[in-house]
């Protein structure tokens, strides 16, 4: 046994020992592992001493750092944001200009300019004098403005094209140039005698074949000859408005054909019970016989 070391382990109650045996050189082996695992353990709290010591250091550069992705993030939303508030201006902006255009075409002005539209309006909503510096305004009050505009734009749209709509089935226009010979209403018989009659139109002169037009947008609902007008035209305006055009020497159109104002729709005659070339034009609302001259802007002789 020289040069062993023995190691006796003694269980609780003394029952049955155990015994190791270890050479020298296994003693040296073993405190040289112990010695390792001491050194490894000492250098493990070092090191987590040390990075905890290090953390703290750079806590404060970690929240900063923590701090900047927040803010970015923030920032990224924001771009987003103005990216999308640009994006629909943008759109808003070509839908402005095709209103704008669409009300010039409709009541007949001039193509709005570029100083003259939007621009203008976001001058009036920013400014209370001319003289004051406007305020700056956020990209968000901004693209308030241009929808409150294209809104109104809307509305007025929506308003000029029903106007428009009426007007254009208003008979508003004569259906030939000419002296009216025979006004609306009661008149001395022109084929002779003292009796009177009930003249349910106005007779306008013209020459043999000259153009005759209608008067309005409209549907035709006759067009053939008639025992007293000769070759007759009906044409329904809609709005319970229905105008006829009596004595022509050509039809251009047939019942159902829709025609436009101022489309030729016959040439003047003296078809049907007549003394001469001439267009009898006469007009109904709701069913009622009415002085055609009712719709349009001449002023009647007194």
């Amino acid at each position: 046994m020289k040069g062993k070391y023995t190691i006796i382990f003694i269980p609780p109650g003394h029952s049955t020992t155990r015994q190791f045996q270890i050479t020298r050189r296994g003693k040296q082996y073993l405190s040289a592992f112990m010695l390792f695992v001491g050194v490894v353990v000492v250098g493990l709290f070092a090191r987590n001493l040390y990075l905890s010591h290090y953390i703290n250091h750079l806590q404060p550069t970690i929240d900063h750092i923590t701090q900047l992705k927040s803010t970015i993030k923030e920032r990224d939303q924001t771009i987003n944001n103005l990216s999308e508030q640009s994006t629909q201006i943008t759109e808003d902006l070509k839908r402005i200009t095709d209103l704008e255009q669409k009300l010039s075409s409709i009541l007949q002005l001039d193509s709005p300019s570029q100083t003259t539209s939007l621009s203008r309006s976001i001058s009036s909503e920013t400014s209370v004098l001319a003289n004051v510096t406007p305020p700056i305004g956020t990209p968000t009050q901004y693209a308030l403005i241009v929808t409150n505009h294209l809104n109104t734009l809307q509305r007025y749209y929506e308003i000029a094209v029903v106007q428009k709509d009426k007007l254009d089935h208003t008979p508003s226009i004569l259906p030939v140039e000419g002296e009216i010979t025979s006004p609306h209403g009661y008149r001395r018989n022109p084929f002779g005698g003292l009796s009177k009659e009930f003249h349910n139109g106005i007779d306008i002169a013209c020459n043999y074949g000259t153009p005759i037009i209608a008067t309005a947008d409209g549907i035709v609902t006759f067009s053939a000859r008639n025992l007293i007008f000769g070759l007759r035209i009906d044409i329904d305006h809609g709005h319970g408005i229905r105008t006829f055009y009596g004595h022509n020497s050509k039809l251009l159109v047939k019942e159902g054909d829709k025609v436009k104002k101022g489309d030729v729709i016959a040439y003047s005659g003296n078809s049907g019970r007549s003394t001469g070339s001439h267009l009898h034009y006469g007009a109904y609302v709701n069913g009622k016989n009415v002085d055609p001259l009712t719709f349009t802007e001449l002023l009647k002789e007194t």
